[in-house]
């Protein structure tokens, strides 16, 4: 459009046309594997392998999800790492070392107590079966956290990003890919496990030693040993997220525990 008085300007050569950006999806709703506290209770998240009998497989779900709340009542782990570095070219080790001790015997107790539909709370990915269960329980702070989102892959803003929730200590645990989704999933909840330990009491011990006319070809050799130890008793361990990667099935677990006062 020309301006009053003024000549039209000229008309503007054709742009080549360039690829649209690739959109950025954001999404605040829920993914199943989403666990905030309901209303009604906690949620855990059971999985097993598909059973021929589908009665079978709910059931061993079931359990799997007693466990997680058996878990949530009381859990002690120990997480070591062990570091040894030589003089010589291949004089390297390094070894880790865990532990996981609860009541896994007596969790059954709790399958009655777990609530949920078969039609809207189980999920089958992987030949996994996945039971999303609701136990009549609350935290003993309550979590304003709400996970945001991002991308076709749905991966959720605490996977690449630090998190603080006010009145707990927060833990991210990551999996890669075993032989079963199911011990991916397992393994990653663990893994968060370890992280809260680890961050609220670790123990660090090193030692030197030289050692002289070994034969080797200066004649002497050094060795140092850097160790890593942390141990805890958790109680009210509670996942509140999870992210299972779909290109390759590695599994992250977003979890809480209070900070002890």
């Amino acid at each position: 459009m020309a301006c009053s008085g003024g000549p039209a300007p000229a008309k503007a050569p054709a742009a080549t046309p360039e690829k649209a950006p690739e959109t950025t999806i954001i999404s605040t709703e829920p993914s199943f594997f989403s666990s905030p506290p309901a209303q009604n209770g906690l949620v855990f998240i059971g999985a097993a392998g598909k059973r021929s009998n589908p009665k079978e497989t709910v059931q061993a779900a079931l359990e799997d999800a007693a466990r997680r709340v058996s878990v949530y009542h009381e859990v002690t782990g120990e997480y070591a790492v062990e570091h040894n570095i030589g003089s010589g070219f291949f004089d390297y080790t390094h070894n880790t070392y865990t532990a996981l001790y609860y009541d896994r015997e007596g969790s059954n107790r709790y399958i009655d107590a777990l609530q949920y539909d078969t039609d809207t709370d189980t999920l089958e990915m992987e030949n996994i079966l996945f039971v999303r269960t609701v136990y009549p329980s609350a935290l003993p702070v309550p979590v304003t956290y709400r996970p945001t989102y991002y991308g076709p892959d749905r991966r959720p803003d605490w996977v690449d990003a630090h998190l603080e929730i006010k009145g707990y200590e927060v833990g991210v645990g990551y999996s890669g890919r075993h032989s079963s989704l199911a011990d991916t999933y397992t393994n990653s909840c663990n893994n968060a496990i370890f992280a809260i330990i680890r961050n609220v009491n670790t123990t660090s011990q090193s030692t030197s030693v030289y050692y002289q006319n070994t034969g080797s070809l200066f004649g002497y050799k050094t060795s140092n040993d850097n160790t890593l130890y942390s141990y805890g008793i958790l109680a009210g361990f509670y996942v509140l997220d999870t992210w299972i990667d779909p290109k390759n099935k590695t599994v992250w677990t977003l979890a809480i525990v209070k900070k002890l006062d």
